[in-house]
């Protein structure tokens, strides 16, 4: 039995809302840098907005936008992280038998690999940092939004201000909270990695002795 495709009604009013929300300022081009950070890449980021504005489209099986519940921004962010979270997990449950002419490719790419493979991991110890930091910051909605607003590349503290309708104090304590945080989440990771390390040396010193 096949799936039934997602209906997508742009004319739907709460999608003519989102597509209004997304024409707004700079709202398009922030979304963009977030798809991008989350992504990797500027096409990556374009691909993950397109598709996140066509849940917001799809009225009955969709995520559409309710203004009275946050923000176009944070709803679309919110989208866009799911939706890129989901094709991370689809990446690694794919497998792909490789021809002869396949496998020979891919060893000819093996030191350009090396490099895409790197760049992922740093990528995601990023992103993993970053969903620490917005976990500890839950309870803190306005250095939350904050969070997300900077990550979607909108760093003045006055800019900040205005967005929020909070004073540049405010802003500075929100950015302080975020500050002490990620130190945190940082630090942890460093000594988590580091102990990793240490027993994987402990492993192969034991492994070498026997």
């Amino acid at each position: 039995m096949q799936s039934r495709p997602p209906v997508i009604d742009y004319e739907a009013p709460s999608s003519t809302t989102a597509i209004d929300a997304l024409g707004e300022g700079d709202t398009r081009k922030n979304l963009l840098k977030f798809g991008a950070w989350m992504t990797g890449s500027d096409a990556g980021g374009e691909d993950l907005l397109a598709d996140a504005l066509e849940c917001a489209c799809n009225p009955d099986e969709g995520r559409p936008w309710d203004p009275a519940q946050g923000t176009f921004g944070t709803h679309m962010r919110i989208v866009m992280r799911d939706l890129a979270k989901r094709e991370q997990r689809s990446s690694r449950n794919r497998h792909e038998v490789l021809s002869p002419k396949k496998v020979a490719k891919a060893q000819s790419m093996a030191p350009i690999a090396d490099e895409a493979l790197a760049d992922a991991r740093k990528l995601h110890r990023l992103q993993a940092m970053g969903e620490a930091v917005r976990e500890r910051l839950a309870t803190r909605p306005l250095a939350l939004k904050v969070f997300d607003a900077r990550m979607a590349g909108t760093e003045r503290a006055d800019d900040l201000s205005r967005l929020f309708a909070r004073t540049v104090e405010e802003i500075y304590d929100a950015n302080s909270q975020i500050v002490y945080h990620a130190a945190n989440v940082l630090r942890e990771q460093q000594e988590a990695e580091e102990a990793e390390m240490k027993e994987l040396r402990e492993r192969a010193i034991k492994e070498k002795r026997s």
